[in-house]
């Protein structure tokens, strides 16, 4: 029951969105965004906790004010899922979305070859799919399924909308094996935390515990990995910059491909990216964790040569 009601409140959140301007519904998600940050204080512990770890530097008040900047990103980024469909199409999507360093990226997935979007929750990263979709090449993307079901059909109507294919994570590899078979893009969120026995690397100077399906996929099918993410650019909705930061073709670079190498490098361009456009990221989640002691005792150093 109680997850029927909390799917009821979002849809109709997103219902008087719908029925706003895009201006007037960009103004009501600044206002979502005071209660998130300034009266409710969600998840207000673990963003404290990220946001310190992350910029020792910074002052309490620039904190603060990094906080209520990402829950206005955050927010907008429901709006801008309230009125894609409306609002962006085949026919102007280049007057929304710019991209940047996407020859190569893209000849390999209309050649059909097998290709890793390798991203994180940084920009709208719900975006990235729909966008793939819209212009001919939608990609099976592994996500997460919500706890609550409700929601979890909500949001998948959307990731459907341009004709993504959703991966559950929990027993992903048959459908990653027939992407990888049939020549198509696959987009892995690579910052979601992947328990004790995923590969421990370093981010922000702390340990993460990260997935091996990235580098196993992309050594198996010989799929070129591409690091990019849909960055805002300003405050005004639907205005992005997907820049490929990173791109590491195993044909060319074998001697990348381990599982500690590649995790720490595609680490590495996201660490440097998320300090350029840290309101943009989700320091919602509890990424960073103890490391067991037995990965501490094991922790030997491998080739971290950059790729890129």
């Amino acid at each position: 029951m109680i997850d029927f009601l909390v799917y009821l409140i979002v849809r109709l959140i997103v219902s008087v969105l719908q029925a706003l301007s895009l201006e007037q519904a960009h103004g009501a998600s600044r206002f979502l965004a005071w209660l998130c940050a300034d009266v409710f204080h969600v998840r207000e512990r673990v963003l404290n906790e990220n946001l310190t770890h992350a910029f020792p530097g910074k002052s309490p008040e620039e904190i603060r004010e990094l906080k209520r900047a990402m829950w206005r990103h955050l927010t907008l980024m429901l709006v801008e899922a309230a009125f894609a469909e409306r609002k962006i199409h085949l026919s102007n999507w280049k007057k929304y979305v710019t991209l940047v360093n996407e020859a190569a990226p893209l000849q390999a997935m209309y050649e059909h070859r097998p290709v890793i979007y390798a991203t994180g929750h940084l920009g709208n990263f719900e975006f990235a799919g729909y966008i793939l979709g819209l212009i001919g090449i939608p990609p099976y993307s592994v996500a997460r399924t919500l706890d609550n079901r409700f929601l979890n059909r909500y949001l998948a109507r959307f990731r459907h909308s341009t004709g993504q294919r959703l991966i559950p994570k929990k027993d992903a590899a048959p459908m990653l094996q027939e992407a990888m078979e049939n020549g198509r893009p696959v987009v892995i969120l690579t910052d979601q935390f992947a328990g004790p026995k995923g590969v421990w690397v370093k981010s922000f100077g702390r340990d993460v515990s990260t997935y091996k399906v990235v580098p196993v996929l992309s050594r198996t099918y010989s799929a070129p990995v591409i690091l990019a993410a849909p960055i805002r650019q300003g405050e005004e909705p639907f205005r992005f910059e997907i820049r490929v930061t990173g791109w590491l073709d195993p044909e060319v670079q074998p001697d990348l491909t381990s599982p500690k190498v590649m995790a720490q490098w595609y680490c590495d361009v996201f660490d440097e990216l998320i300090r350029k456009t840290p309101n943009q990221y989700w320091w919602l989640h509890r990424r960073w964790r103890e490391k067991p002691k037995r990965e501490k005792n094991q922790n030997q150093p491998e080739n971290s040569s950059n790729p890129s």
